[in-house]
């Protein structure tokens, strides 16, 4: 996977790519699943039974239509009524509920769809969610807030990560973890709870297998 941009974290030089988001998102989407074929009829295939990316599909569609009625009311109510049926499709088919509100950066990689949840949280580019994986609050005396979370960071199997708080970019979330504390870029994070469990961590492997 390439990075395009300029920025720096955790030393590694990071790439904003300029794209639309979905544009990148399909970027994920189209060299795990075309295996070096690009035809049109294999993209086709994609778009039509990846389920995966239709879930992806859902929340930038949402995302697209919730801007288009901040600008004007009358041409975006109908796309913004479209986008809540569609969404509330792929909670209900899918099992994959993600807030309105919530925002991820392009590049976002669905891998297995079932039983994700997530909250209004702030993720960035290249994030890689995984099946069972909760993002969200942690009620436990009174707290309300949300994780904020980097980018190029990769959620394994039934991960939980919750609360206000911040991952840093370059972040391994392993299978299982119980994550209630900010962790700085560049981890490996596993356990519960969850802990640091290896610094400057290298996950661009896992980054582009998915």
């Amino acid at each position: 996977m390439t990075f395009s941009g300029t920025r720096r974290r955790s030393g590694r030089v990071m790439v904003r790519n300029r794209r639309r988001p979905f544009a990148m998102d399909l970027g994920r989407y189209y060299p795990q699943a075309l295996g070096g074929r690009p035809r049109l009829r294999h993209k086709l295939l994609v778009w039509l039974f990846d389920r995966e990316l239709h879930c992806v599909a859902s929340l930038r569609f949402g995302q697209a239509a919730r801007a288009l009625f901040d600008r004007t009311k009358l041409l975006g109510l109908l796309p913004l009524v479209l986008a809540e049926l569609w969404r509330r499709w792929v909670t209900t088919v899918h099992h994959l509920n993600i807030a309105r509100d919530a925002t991820f950066g392009p590049g976002l990689y669905v891998v297995h769809r079932s039983g994700i949840y997530v909250g209004p949280v702030t993720v960035g580019e290249n994030c890689v969610l995984h099946q069972n994986v909760t993002l969200g609050a942690r009620w436990a005396g009174g707290e309300r807030g949300v994780p904020t979370i980097g980018d190029n960071v990769w959620i394994g199997p039934g991960a939980t990560v919750s609360g206000d708080i911040t991952i840093g970019s370059n972040v391994t979330i392993s299978a299982g973890t119980v994550l209630a504390k900010s962790v700085p870029d560049g981890c490996l994070v596993a356990g519960n709870p969850g802990r640091v469990v290896r610094s400057d961590y290298d996950n661009r492997s896992m980054m582009e297998a998915g």
